[in-house]
């Protein structure tokens, strides 16, 4: 069961780099890992409460 596991493993990571390389995933990934984190910090700037005092 474990040799089967692994086989499935092995296949699902070979598939997963067989059409577009590693290193074109992880920057597509980071990229929109970087755009989501952008659009939330912009978002929470914009709703800051007036009343705090900020320097």
């Amino acid at each position: 069961m474990r040799l089967l596991a692994e086989i499935v493993i092995i296949a699902a990571v070979i598939s997963l780099g067989w059409n577009t390389p590693f290193q074109e995933q992880v920057a597509q990934a980071k990229a929109k890992i970087e755009s989501t984190l952008h659009r939330t910090g912009s978002s929470l700037q914009k709703n800051q409460d007036p009343s705090v005092k900020r320097y």
